[in-house]
């Protein structure tokens, strides 16, 4: 590697002489260069010694750039302005499941081939498996994606040539901590140390070397924590959690080692939670698709269904989520996505607005959509029409909706409130939505309305471009009526709306707007 060639020239010159070391090039604001030492810093500038003449001149922090300025007064954070990031070119598959699949992807029959470091022979994904949209080319993915730990730090090397400040072997001994590759680490710290570090760089190089040194002592830790990292970038956080833990119990480090453990421990964890929380939303469909296609819940009734999506729904995601990171319990999984609002690193995350739709059809009542709510069973008369919805939300006849649920949006409330307990806008009263729904209805003008008012709104919806169906079902015939496709859509929506772990943001016509 580059730089173990170096190493033994720069650790020569050290030996040799004093000046090679010490001696520091400046750039004047005025865009010429001078070579010689610091000599004293003061407030308004600084004493610089010329190798040429061997004589001082007195410079302001004017007379140079503002980074020098920012370096001879230890003003700079060792760790400001680093590129950790190692990145090449490729492509990304998202799949219906949830997953995402990284590399070099091509189109094939019937699919895509996804090649990468652990798919060296290439994987075909089927076609139907992948989101529509999902195939994204021409991107930037993490280099380790598609090549060995080694090979990424002579990327990087390469990359940032060339490399001949302190600050940049720094930057690279940074990488291959990220890397796991500790030994290599120490290696770019040395050289980083002989390259006329400034005193802020110099302690930071001379603490970090101290605390690789005990790593590599300490060598059955350090292949544990290799391990752990290993396990943490295939998405296996609670089994990297794990191997930490073992580490700690079995080899008791001490000192520098065991800040590192607690170090990596804490980057896994917070890794852990953030991708829980993506996770969580991505899993969504698939868990109400599998609980719908699943053999033994073929004739489900809709009541088990409805039970289903509002308290059990939200723990098989969990358990869904505990399989895929290594065996975590659903417990600890919801626990972390519960904390999407209080991470820090939510507001660098932003977590976007989602959807969750029980569609125009789709049974209203129970998801809390503005549509009327179902009236009585029909009449021996095809041309009746249905019955007022209000009519029967105190159980009068036909029961509320005749599907013996006894859910609270199945009729509204007396109260200034829509199903619920959701506040209705000011201005708009009870009579105003039970107007609205008359005109739906085509019952608009009774009464001695006139019915030439504008449609009122309740909140963002304009009742009037809603399309009432002649007659509104009940739950179950609309259940037995439904395909597994407008099922599992249905019951995602039921469970934002009442699976307790979700925060709804606003209804949309046929959508639940949520975070």
């Amino acid at each position: 590697m580059r730089m173990l060639k170096w190493l033994p020239v720069v650790i020569l010159g050290l030996l040799f002489s004093v000046n090679f070391v010490n001696a520091e090039q400046i750039r004047l604001a005025d865009g010429r260069f001078l070579q010689g030492d610091v000599v004293e810093v003061k407030e308004d500038g600084f004493t610089f010694k010329l190798t040429e003449s061997g004589g001082q001149v007195f410079l302001r922090w004017n007379q140079v750039d503002e980074g020098l300025k920012k370096r001879l007064t230890n003003a700079q954070d060792p760790d400001e302005g680093l590129n950790l990031e190692v990145m090449v070119e490729g492509s990304r598959l998202e799949l219906i499941d949830g997953s995402v699949m990284e590399g070099e992807i091509t189109r094939v029959a019937n699919g895509y081939r996804v090649k990468n470091f652990d798919l060296t022979n290439g994987k075909v994904i089927p076609e139907d498996e992948v989101m529509e949209e999902g195939f994204v080319t021409d991107i930037l993915i993490d280099a380790a994606v598609m090549m060995a730990e080694p090979e990424v730090l002579r990327l990087a090397e390469s990359q940032r040539e060339p490399i001949e400040t302190a600050k940049q072997y720094y930057e690279l001994a940074r990488i291959a901590d990220k890397l796991a590759l500790y030994q290599e680490a120490k290696d770019y710290v040395s050289l980083a140390l002989a390259s006329g570090p400034d005193s802020k760089l110099q302690a930071r190089l001379t603490e970090y070397e101290t605390e690789l040194d005990e790593l590599i002592r300490q060598a059955a830790v350090l292949t544990m924590l290799v391990e752990a990292r290993k396990q943490a970038k295939k998405h296996v956080y609670q089994g990297a959690l794990n191997i930490l833990d073992e580490a700690k119990d079995s080899y008791k480090p001490t000192g520098p080692v065991l800040d590192k453990v607690d170090d990596t421990y804490a980057e896994i964890d917070l890794d852990f939670t953030k991708y829980v929380i993506n996770e969580w939303y991505k899993q969504m469909k698939p868990v109400a698709r599998e609980y719908i296609r699943d053999k033994e819940n073929k004739e489900v009734t809709v009541t088990e269904a409805l039970n289903w999506a509002r308290r059990q729904m939200d723990i098989a995601i969990a358990e869904k989520i505990g399989e895929m990171v290594g065996g975590s319990d659903p417990n600890n999984i919801k626990e972390r996505f519960q904390k999407r609002f209080d991470l820090d690193e939510a507001k660098i995350h932003r977590l976007s607005t989602k959807k969750a739709t029980f569609g125009e059809d789709g049974f209203y009542q129970i998801v809390g959509g503005h549509l009327p709510i179902a009236g009585k069973k029909p009449t021996d008369d095809p041309n009746a029409a249905p019955s007022n919805p209000r009519d029967n939300r105190r159980g009068g006849p036909g029961g509320r909706d005749g599907d013996g649920i006894d859910d609270p949006a199945d009729g509204f409330q007396d109260s200034k409130e829509k199903p619920d307990g959701i506040p209705i806008p000011d201005g708009i009263s009870p009579d105003d939505i039970k107007k609205a729904i008359e005109r739906a209805l085509g019952k608009d003008g009774e009464d001695g309305d006139s019915g030439k008012s504008d449609a009122p709104k309740l909140g963002k919806q304009d009742l009037s471009k809603l399309k009432v169906p002649t007659y509104v079902p009940s739950l179950t015939e609309w259940w037995d009526k439904s395909s597994s496709t407008t099922k599992y859509k249905w019951l995602v929506a039921v469970y934002v709306k009442f699976g307790g772990t979700m925060v709804v943001y606003e209804l949309d016509d046929w959508d639940i707007k949520f975070k």
